[in-house]
């Protein structure tokens, strides 16, 4: 690689309001911040995306195709038309597309240079192609958990994704006359927007209220279910952006996250920490990694009615003060803290033979994934 400025070329679609899209951004703005020219290809781009506006501010450049949801003919214009704006001049390829796609994407990166691939959620080694093997020198996942699966085939590092942190002041106690709950993320019926919806009417918290934050698919369904169902203090805001997560985090005192979707770390929980708002969420993926040593945060089995005590053991926790925001905001700072992230981000893309020269394992060891660990509630690992 070159001693000048360093070219990074990222490939990552923009489909909806989501974690990917939030932490593409973050990752092309501290890319930035740090000399780097970043140029970002998205074979499906929706217009809509609010991430894509705060992209052409960072500033980096994008290049996308007319068909907003993909396919033969968004591939086809790709591969026309990129290699006009492209050059084989970048120094790292960074790409969510482990597909064949990657073999064309690499043709533009410098022969010493660097292709990386990466993943998100649950580990998936099968859905690395044969093509993309041939040209990938590692792959990037969110946690060792995750990355495990993937030595058998080439090298693999473990990074959480970079969150929505940069507002995230001291957090001060909230003056509680009801207990605010709060989902926040792609409106998807995986995420548990249902199972909440079911449970709200028997959870013993009251007085409380119901905040729903995000856009996706299931946006119109689930206030139309609201409204059918009768529900009294569930409110749904719709798509959220970066400068509200401060206001919508100080007027939060707990997010819960019941999915059964197969996590990595999901970005909605290492903000939730980083603004001091403690959260309960289902132990899938590796969400539980987030709880271990942590007595300010509660990961239940995949259960209505573990999810439903976890909820009314926080609820009582919050009120009787057993929880402390400025120590959950300690813990995400020592763990997952921006600095400490972008530190490694920085050194996987532009310094990656430095990062892989190690394998790609974290400057320290992450807390040890044991699921045979329970604990009392409040915080940690509760087995119901």
């Amino acid at each position: 690689m070159t001693s000048g400025r360093k070219r990074v070329l990222v490939c990552a679609n923009f489909l909806c309001v989501g974690g990917v899209e939030t932490h593409i951004v973050n990752l092309c703005r501290l890319l930035v911040q740090n000399g780097a020219e970043v140029t970002v290809v998205s074979r499906v781009a929706d217009p809509g995306v609010p991430a894509l506006d705060e992209l052409r501010r960072v500033p980096v450049q994008h290049l996308a195709t007319p068909f907003h949801h993909g396919g033969r003919p968004s591939t086809l214009w790709a591969m026309a038309f990129w290699p006009l704006r492209l050059s084989r001049t970048f120094d790292v390829l960074y790409t969510f597309d482990l597909t064949w796609f990657t073999a064309f994407l690499s043709r533009f990166v410098r022969p010493e240079g660097y292709v990386l691939g990466a993943s998100w959620g649950p580990a998936r080694p099968d859905a690395v192609r044969a093509a993309a093997l041939k040209v990938l020198d590692g792959v990037l996942l969110e946690t060792e958990l995750q990355a495990e699966p993937y030595r058998d085939l080439l090298p693999a590092g473990a990074i959480p994704h970079l969150a929505q942190v940069s507002g995230a002041g001291r957090r001060e106690p909230r003056r509680m006359e009801e207990l605010r709950v709060a989902l926040l993320g792609r409106m998807i019926a995986q995420k548990g927007l249902y199972r909440l919806l079911d449970l709200w009417p028997a959870l013993d918290i009251q007085p409380a209220r119901l905040d729903f934050y995000g856009d996706g698919p299931e946006l119109k369904r689930l206030e139309s279910e609201i409204r059918a169902r009768g529900l009294r203090g569930v409110h749904v805001h719709g798509a959220f952006t970066r400068s509200d997560l401060p206001t919508i985090c100080a007027e939060t005192d707990m997010v819960v996250l019941p999915t059964d979707w197969p996590e990595g770390l999901p970005l909605v929980l290492l903000e939730s920490m980083a603004y001091g708002v403690p959260f309960v969420a289902t132990d899938v993926g590796a969400i539980r990694m987030l709880a271990q040593d942590n007595p300010d945060v509660c990961v239940v089995p995949l259960s209505d009615r573990a999810l439903k005590l976890g909820i009314e053991r926080m609820a009582r926790a919050i009120r009787s003060g057993q929880i402390d925001g400025r120590r959950l905001q300690q813990y995400h700072r020592e763990r997952y803290g921006y600095d400490l992230l972008a530190s490694r981000w920085l050194q996987a893309l532009l310094h990656p033979e430095e990062f892989w020269k190690g394998g790609g394992s974290p400057a320290r060891d992450e807390p040890e994934y044991r699921r045979d660990q329970a604990h009392e509630p409040v915080g940690g690992v509760v087995r119901v």
